[in-house]
Order: structure tokens, then sequence, then C-alpha cells
């Protein structure tokens, strides 16, 4: 699944570079075209450092080249050499000023660094010539949620799902953001989205998790049950699962029905980040009398 998510990006880039190669054949020396060219079909193979090799010579031949700087750049990130990915992120966007998939590559990197202001400003730069950019919006929307500045990070959410209405990861963290405003019944319709829209199976159990525990949040207990039964057949993650498990319990308490509900709290407890919780509301229903006021 992840080759194929791979291939999918790198087709994308290779039809956005062609076209902007063959804008620029007759400015485009030959020597520097072709080493681009065998760049490319390197990095298809997962030959990155190879195709940087190549793609170091097409620039060498053509220093006017932001297509060969990027492809650099996005080899240089699938080695984890973040600095050289950057850097090469950055001399495609001296060239290009509006070159939208540096930008985002470049602020993703700094994200995942911390680095929030500089990928704050690599997003606002898109959005200065397109300021419909999903991939932006969404950026800036997550960066945004991380700072707890909930408020702000809705507005750049709701933008990226309106110019991609099938952004699964941005209908996700939209509707963490809604949950965290109490916005109940809009965050059950973003995890909604998000899990309509995503083909992995076990990142529809992970949505489905956050969409059962919104529903018990709210009160609506047994299509919480029902979401929450389905995160745990669909997720891969262990604390996911428990995590599920947990508030499945929280359901069936709330319910009256005391007994499933330790069926479950007793499945979230064998996971350590569930095991205190867990174990407290165990205790609660065990030994009622020891809480009793």
């Amino acid at each position: 699944m992840k080759r194929m998510r791979f291939f999918a990006f790198l087709m994308a880039v290779l039809l956005i570079s062609s076209s902007m190669v063959f804008a620029q054949k007759k400015a485009r020396k030959p020597e520097a075209g072709q080493a681009y060219n065998d760049g490319l079909n390197l990095a298809k193979k997962q030959k990155y450092e190879q195709a940087i090799t190549k793609f170091q010579t097409a620039v060498a031949k053509d220093d006017s080249f932001p297509e060969a700087y990027y492809m650099m750049g996005y080899c240089y990130k699938k080695l984890r050499e973040y600095d050289k990915a950057k850097e090469a992120f950055r001399n495609a966007i001296k060239l290009n000023k509006k070159f939208e998939v540096a930008y985002i590559a470049l602020g993703n990197l700094l994200a995942a660094e911390g680095k929030n202001r500089e990928a704050i400003a690599a997003f606002q730069a898109v959005l200065s010539f397109n300021d419909r950019s999903a991939k932006a919006n969404y950026g800036l929307g997550k960066i945004f949620y991380e700072q707890k500045n909930y408020k702000k990070a809705v507005e750049y959410l709701q933008k990226a799902v309106a110019a991609n209405p099938k952004y699964s990861k941005a209908y996700n963290i939209l509707g963490l953001t809604l949950e965290k405003l109490k916005r109940y019944p809009e965050a059950i319709d973003a995890f909604k989205k998000a899990i309509a829209n995503e083909r992995r199976r076990s990142l529809k159990g992970d949505y489905y998790y956050r969409l059962g525990k919104v529903y018990v949040e709210a009160k609506k207990y047994d299509a919480g049950i029902k979401a929450l039964k389905q995160a745990t057949a669909m997720s891969r993650s262990a604390m996911i699962v428990a995590g599920a498990n947990f508030y499945l319990g929280e359901a069936y308490k709330h319910k009256g029905l005391k007994q499933k509900a330790l069926q479950y709290y007793e499945k979230a407890a064998k996971h350590r980040v569930w095991k205190q919780p867990a174990e407290y509301e165990i205790d609660m229903i065990k030994h009622p009398d020891k809480y009793a006021y």
C-alpha cells in the first residue's frame, strides 16, 4: 500500500515536471534534461542515491532547473537527510516563486521539526498565489490545532476540505478540532467524512475510534458502541483498540450495563496507556462503597 501511494505521488510529480520540461524545451540544455529524466526513472525505482546524482548533474548543466532541485529534495527526504532536502526545496523556490509543491514539502519538513513559524511562512506563501490550496490550508490548520488555537485551525481546515472534499486527513484533524471546541454534531460529521473518503482500512479504524469517542461524549451511546466496535475490528493500532475498548466501557456504564462495561475496561487495562484509567473504572464498579460520599 505504501508503495502504491509512492507511485501515485511520483506519477503526479512526473506529469507536472514533464509538462514544465516540455514548456521550457528550447531553453533547457539536452544534457540537463536527459540527466533529469534519468533521475526520475531511478527515483521511481526507489534508487534515491543514484537519482540524486542525476539531479545534481542536471542542475550543474543548467542552474535554472527548479524541478530538478525539487526532485533532489524529494529523494533526500526519502533518505531522511532532512537538512539537504530543505536546502534543495529552497533552491527550487528561489528559481520558481510559485512552485507550490516545493513550498508544501518544505513546510511539512519544518512543521515535523517543530519549526512552526517557518512552516507557517511556507504555507502562507502558497496562499499568497493560490488561496484554495488544500495542502497549504491543511498544513496551517494542523499547526494551529497542535498549538491549541482551535478557532484558527477550524478556519484553515474548513478551507482545506472545501478545496478538496475527499481530503480524509483534513476531515480527521477538523473532527479533532471541533471535538475540542465541544461542537460535537460538526465533529461527528467531519469524522464520518474522514471515514467515507479514506481507502486504508486501518486508518478507517482509527477514525471510527474518534467518531465513537465523540458519540459517547455527546451521550449518543448506541451510535458510539457501533462505531467503537468497528474501530476494534479495523484498526491496527494497539493503543487505538485499547482506547476503543475503554470508551465501549464508558458507553455501557452509562447505559447501566456494568458487567458488560467491566469486560471492555478489562480489555483496555491490558494496554499501558489505558491501564490506569481503566483500572480506576473497574475499581469503581467492583467496590462502589469506596467512592460513596
